[in-house]
């Protein structure tokens, strides 16, 4: 939710907090910096006319949310409350289906410039932040670390973001984009994680070629992985969609369904085209519609039905298959990863919430 009213004569912009879905705006009586110790300390800027040191102070700064919701105390980035309408993407999935490498991937493709090819501007939502998970995540990952799993919530119950960025699109729209990394433990029990996804602009639906392909090339990666077989479904797949907001039958959020470790099926058709394809610097819907088409019908043919629910409870929604790493998993990482696509998903889900053009057709079986 996002809206304007008039402060003393200047506009406020209200967005919904991502922690409790309450309506927030930028309140300089509630703002906080982070000391050393990692603690919220008041912060007074009334007196700072400096508009360079201002502008600099802000950017590193905190507000307290007021949290009507009783979620527990929590802060949002000030850039994220200053910068137009948030956008929140999720990912979705069980605790192997890498979600957190593939969002690492993402961001860290991002970082590295991947979308000036699309006219598209980013700076970090608070700079520490940011290279907090550079350091914890995306520098990790481009060695070829192995990352680890994401552990539950812990008592407070409050979902903190992954990263926070703002990003400007070609045609200047502007947007403050905050990314959630939730354990799959949280994802299936009726939580305050499925609570606040409710919430939620897109969700990145993420699919474990382990737990959803009964293909042969896959039963030594399961065995090594310790994956007893396939699934009828992904619970966290039914437990999110089961409680997310509908409008005329269809989901109000937009939907990618990512193919994830396709680097398991490099020789299985049509993932071979895919896998391999150069990525774009243009947003073409005929090869956006080709991939859409072909998503789902591997899904179709070689998954169980439930796998497809996503697309469709979906109004607006794309299909992608991508890897990570770019290679299996193996012993010798010295050389890192080489990811595949892993754009691609983000780029949809920004087409589909307006900060670039493009947005894919609702995939289906044609």
């Amino acid at each position: 939710m996002t809206d304007m009213n008039h402060d003393g004569g200047g506009e406020r912009l209200r967005i919904t907090c991502p922690h409790c879905l309450d309506p927030v705006a930028y309140d300089e009586s509630a703002l906080y910096e982070i000391t050393g110790k990692g603690e919220h300390k008041p912060l007074d800027i009334s007196r700072e006319f400096n508009p360079k040191r201002r502008d600099d102070t802000l950017r590193r700064a905190y507000q307290r949310c007021p949290d009507t919701g009783g979620v527990g105390t929590h802060y949002l980035p000030v850039p994220y409350l200053r910068h137009g309408p948030g956008l929140t993407i999720a990912m979705v999935g069980g605790s192997s289906a890498g979600k957190t490498h593939l969002l690492t991937a993402m961001v860290s493709a991002v970082d590295g410039g991947d979308l000036d090819a699309f006219g598209i501007k980013w700076r970090s939502a608070n700079p520490e932040w940011h290279r907090r998970f550079l350091d914890d995540a995306i520098l990790p990952l481009r060695r070829g670390a192995t990352l680890r799993r994401t552990d539950p919530l812990g008592g407070d119950g409050v979902v903190e973001f992954a990263d926070a960025l703002l990003l400007t699109g070609p045609r200047g729209q502007r947007r403050s984009v905050t990314f959630f990394d939730l354990a799959g433990e949280d994802l299936v029990t009726d939580s305050r994680t499925t609570t606040f996804l409710v919430g939620v602009d897109a969700l990145i639906f993420v699919v474990d070629p382990l737990t959803a392909f009964n293909l042969p090339q896959l039963d030594e990666p399961r065995k090594r992985a310790g994956v007893p077989g396939t699934l009828t479904a992904d619970p966290a797949f039914a437990s999110i969609l089961d409680r997310m907001p509908q409008a005329d039958g269809a989901l109000d959020a937009a939907v990618a369904v990512v193919v994830n470790k396709c680097d398991l099926m490099p020789y299985e058709p049509p993932v071979d085209r895919w896998l391999w394809e150069e990525d774009g610097t243009v947003l073409d819907p005929v090869m956006r519609h080709a991939e859409n088409r072909d998503v789902y019908a591997f899904l179709h043919r070689h998954a169980e039905p439930s796998w497809l629910r996503p697309v469709k409870d979906a109004r607006r929604c794309s299909l992608h298959f991508v890897s990570t790493t770019g290679a299996p998993p193996g012993p010798d990482t010295s050389d890192g990863i080489r990811p595949r696509r892993v754009l691609e998903p983000l780029l949809s889900v920004f087409g589909m919430c307006g900060l670039i053009d493009g947005s894919p057709s609702a995939a289906g079986g044609g």
